[in-house]
């Protein structure tokens, strides 16, 4: 591929991705919730929560 359509397919793609960002996908895989009443007044409860996390592109940053 000579230098000019390289060029323009990298700036589109450029605009591509600019104009729609890929997306993060997260799936749950497991969600636990586990509770415990000590006494008529408190309950202790621990909830745990298992995701999967797939990025569309390799070099994406994470949000912060």
């Amino acid at each position: 591929m000579s230098w000019f359509p390289k060029l323009c397919r990298q700036a589109g793609l450029m605009i591509h991705h600019a104009t729609h960002p890929a997306k993060k996908q997260n799936e749950t895989v497991r969600k636990t919730v586990e509770e415990k009443k000590v006494n008529d007044q408190v309950t202790l409860r621990r909830t745990t929560i298992e995701e999967i996390e797939i990025k569309k592109n390799g070099n994406e940053q994470d949000d912060k």
